[in-house]
């Protein structure tokens, strides 16, 4: 998987609605940004050319849901 790197803990809506983790229901995540590595980019050591993908983790379950756009802060 690529960089990750921590941003904050709280509750996040996207898209107009709140994240809830599917696995637990809990409302509560640390938000983070991860870079997006390629094989063929990271084979030409082209790794910051990659796109980055913006992730919620939850902080009861641990499970991570991953977002094309950035979650808002309720």
């Amino acid at each position: 998987m690529g960089r990750h790197s921590k941003e904050q803990t709280g509750r996040y809506v996207v898209a107009g609605r709140q994240v809830v983790c599917p696995h637990c229901g809990h409302d509560e995540f640390e938000a983070s940004k991860s870079q997006l590595n390629t094989a063929g980019m990271s084979f030409l050591g082209l790794d910051w050319a990659n796109k980055s993908a913006h992730i919620l983790i939850c902080t009861a379950c641990s499970r991570i849901e991953w977002f094309g756009q950035a979650p808002e802060e309720e």
